[in-house]
C-alpha cells in the first residue's frame, strides 16, 4: 500500500489538506470505477504541452475530458461503429455542441419534419445567427433533395421519429446530403441497437442517453458517434460552451449499457405484441408501430431494422379528453411521465410534452393530434400490461 505517512514528517494540518497517492494492487476493478477528480496532476510544463497538443494521452481538467466520459465514449462509438464518440450534458447539449461547429451565418439546416420539439426550436433559435431553416420528410429520400442546396451544411433527422415512429430512409438521405457536401446527423434515441446509422451514411449519430442507454431514468445525459476528426471538433465546442457531462453521470450510462441489449430485446418484444392487441380495441383509432402491416414504413423497416421494432408504440384515442381519461385512469399502473426509455412502462402526452409549443398548422404539418399518447414499452410482463391497458381503454 502507498500514501501519505507519518514517515514523511507532515503535521496533521498536511496530512488532512492532501490527497493520497494511489493505492498499489496486482488486482483491477471489475466494474468501472468513479472518478471524480476535476483536475489531474502533471508533472511538468513539457508534460501539459503534450497533453495540449496531443502527444499523450491524459486528462487536464475535467470539462475538458475524464476517465469516465472517455469509458462511456469508446463504448458508445463501439455500438454505433464510429470512429469516436463524445459524451455532453444532455441529448440537446450534443445537438447543440453539433450544429454549433458546423454552421456558420448564412448556411441552411434541412430539418426532418417531425422531430422532438425541442429539436425543431433550438436549430429555429440558429436563425438569430444568420442560419435558416428547411423542411423535408425524412421517409422520402426526394422531399430532402427538393430543398437542398450549395449552403446546406447540415440534414438532422430521427431514425425513429418523435411521436408517430416513422422510419427514416437514412441511406436515401445520406446520398442526397452527401451530394451537397452536406453532413447527415441522425438521432437514434428511439432505435438503439436497431440498426446502425453510420453504416447507412451518416455522417454523425446522437443520442439521449437519458432515455434507453442510461435505462433507468436516474441521469441526464447525450452522446455523439461518428469520425474522429468531427468527434474532436465538437467536444472542443462542447467544452468551451460549457456542455460536457459529468463523471457521475457517465459513470451511472455505463452501468446502464451493460443490460442494454438485453432490455431492447425485451421491450421490443413485448412492445410488438402489445401493438398488434391495441390495434384490435373499440376505443383505439389507431396505432403508430413499425413493426404492424398498417404503418407506412413496415416494408423499410423489416428491411433495416432486423425483426425488432422499437419500443415505442404510439396510440389515438380520439381527443384530449379521452387522453386524459386513459392517463388517470392508468396512473396507479402504468405513469404519466413524460420521458421514455425507463425500465418501467411510461406514458407521454406529445401535444401537452414535446410538442407543447408547437402551432396548430405544425400539428397537422406532422399528424400530431391531442388524442395521441405515447406509450414506452418496459420490461413488465406482457399480460400484466395488457391487462393494465385493456382496462384503462375499457372505460373510455
Amino acid at each position: 500500500m502507498s500514501g501519505l505517512s507519518e514517515d514523511q514528517g507532515w503535521r496533521e494540518e498536511t496530512v488532512c489538506a492532501r490527497a493520497p497517492g494511489p493505492v498499489e494492487s496486482a488486482t483491477k476493478p471489475l466494474v468501472p470505477a468513479l472518478e471524480p477528480s476535476v483536475v489531474y496532476r502533471i508533472a511538468s510544463l513539457d508534460q501539459v504541452d503534450r497533453l495540449y497538443e496531443g502527444g499523450l494521452g491524459g486528462f487536464v481538467y475535467g470539462r475538458d475530458g475524464h476517465p469516465n466520459g472517455a469509458q462511456l465514449a469508446v463504448k458508445v462509438a463501439a455500438l454505433e461503429g464510429g470512429e469516436s464518440a463524445w459524451a455532453g450534458s444532455s441529448g440537446m447539449a450534443v445537438e447543440a455542441a453539433a450544429l454549433l461547429t458546423l454552421v456558420r451565418s448564412g448556411d441552411r439546416v434541412a430539418l426532418a419534419e417531425g422531430v422532438y420539439g425541442k429539436t425543431g426550436r433550438l436549430v429555429e433559435h440558429l436563425g438569430r445567427f444568420g442560419v435558416e431553416v428547411d423542411r423535408f420528410d425524412a421517409t422520402d429520400a426526394g422531399t430532402l433533395r427538393a430543398v437542398v442546396g450549395e449552403r446546406t451544411r447540415v440534414v438532422f433527422a430521427e431514425t425513429l421519429s418523435n411521436p408517430l415512429v416513422r422510419l427514416a430512409d437514412v441511406g436515401g438521405l445520406a446520398e442526397v446530403a452527401g451530394g451537397v457536401g452536406a453532413a447527415l446527423i441522425v438521432d437514434q434515441t428511439f432505435a438503439p441497437l436497431l440498426c446502425r446509422p453510420l453504416e447507412l451514411g451518416a455522417a454523425l449519430v446522437t443520442h439521449s442517453a437519458t432515455k434507453f442507454l442510461g435505462g433507468h431514468s436516474d441521469l441526464t445525459l447525450g452522446v455523439i458517434a461518428g469520425d474522429s476528426e468531427a468527434i474532436g471538433s465538437i467536444a472542443a465546442t462542447g467544452s468551451t460552451y460549457g456542455m460536457a457531462a459529468n463523471p457521475y453521470e457517465c459513470w451511472l450510462c455505463l452501468r446502464g449499457l451493460a443490460t442494454l441489449a438485453v432490455r431492447v430485446e425485451r421491450s421490443c418484444a413485448t412492445a410488438l405484441e402489445l401493438a398488434a392487441r391495441l390495434e384490435g380495441h373499440r376505443a383505439v383509432g389507431r396505432v403508430h408501430y413499425p413493426g404492424l402491416p398498417s404503418h407506412p414504413d413496415h416494408r423499410r423497416a423489416e428491411r433495416v431494422l432486423g425483426g425488432r421494432f422499437g419500443a415505442m408504440v404510439t396510440i389515438d384515442v380520439g381527443g384530449r379528453e379521452s387522453a386524459d381519461r386513459l392517463i388517470r385512469g392508468l396512473a396507479g399502473a402504468i405513469p404519466f411521465a413524460p420521458s421514455l426509455g425507463d425500465t418501467a412502462t411510461t406514458l407521454s402526452h406529445p401535444a401537452t410534452t414535446s410538442h407543447r409549443n408547437q402551432s396548430a398548422e405544425q400539428w397537422a404539418r406532422q399528424g400530431i393530434t391531442a388524442g395521441l399518447v405515447r406509450i414506452s414499452v418496459g420490461l413488465e410482463d406482457v399480460e400484466d400490461l395488457w391487462d393494465e391497458l385493456r382496462g384503462a381503454l375499457d372505460r373510455l
